[in-house]
C-alpha cells in the first residue's frame, strides 16, 4: 500500500492501481515512494513522462461476421 495525502489534507493507504487513478485526476497533493515523499506538480512523476504510441496497434483482431445457428426441427 502506498501512503498519499489528498488535496484537502486527508492521509490515506491506497493500491498503486488507484493512485494512478488519483493522479490522473488529479486529486493527491502528495504521495510516499519508498523513502521520499514525492510532490504532485513538483518532482517528476512517470506518468506524466508518457508518450502516446503512434504505431499500429497490434491487439486489435479482424472483425468476422458469424451467422446465427439454424435449429433442424
Amino acid at each position: 500500500m502506498i501512503k498519499v495525502i489528498y488535496r484537502d489534507g486527508v492521509e490515506d493507504l491506497v493500491t498503486q492501481k488507484f493512485l494512478d487513478i488519483l493522479l490522473y485526476l488529479g486529486e493527491v497533493q502528495m504521495f510516499q515512494r519508498e523513502r521520499d515523499w514525492t510532490v504532485v506538480g513538483v518532482d517528476s512523476i512517470r506518468a506524466e513522462s508518457r508518450q502516446v504510441f503512434a504505431g499500429e496497434d497490434r491487439r486489435l483482431h479482424q472483425q468476422t461476421s458469424v451467422q446465427p445457428l439454424s435449429m433442424c426441427s
